[in-house]
């Protein structure tokens, strides 16, 4: 068989200007859903995403000062290896705890609420962009305040939770 009879076989057999003009009719945009929509919605993900870390921060500290056990459990509280070894480094690593994160979810918690306001007037990227360097800023901010939190229970009580006794200059 030669190449201009398959040819003629296959162009009969496919309908080739049939498919061409339905392919031409077709228009993958369609299948995408409105853009407005997906972008407009956005800006208030974005929001949410930056504010709901700050928060978060805020309600453990005021948890770990308000509610926390008296006693060392596994259960509830800010558990470290130094701060669970006795009531004194428990109690105390508690209150650490809370002043930090409590301190750092209400400072991040204004500071979140004063560039989230500026969001309405920014492009939807520039938007995104700047609620990941939020969430980056956040996180790295959260790290140093429980790295914080643990050396300082470390430098006051040793694994068993009795107070170190520090050398005094006299």
């Amino acid at each position: 068989m030669s190449t201009t009879e398959m040819t003629a076989a296959t162009e009969s057999a496919l309908n080739v200007e049939s498919i061409k003009g339905m392919m031409d009719a077709f228009d993958p945009a369609a299948l995408l859903p409105d853009l407005s929509k997906v972008f407009g919605s956005l800006t208030a993900v974005c929001r949410v995403a930056v504010m709901i870390g700050p928060v978060i921060l805020l309600i453990l500290g005021l948890a770990y000062l308000f509610l926390s056990p008296k006693e060392a459990n596994y259960y509830f509280g800010y558990r470290c290896y130094f701060g669970m070894g006795s009531v004194r480094a428990w109690r105390f690593t508690q209150r650490l705890a809370g002043l930090c994160l409590g301190g750092l979810g209400l400072v991040l918690t204004v500071i979140m609420a004063i560039i989230t306001a500026g969001y309405g007037r920014m492009d939807v990227m520039d938007v995104a962009w700047n609620a990941v360097n939020c969430l980056i800023w956040e996180a790295v901010l959260a790290l140093i305040a429980t790295l914080a939190i643990n050396l300082t229970a470390m430098f006051f009580f040793d694994a068993k939770g009795d107070p170190r006794r520090h050398p005094r200059k006299q």
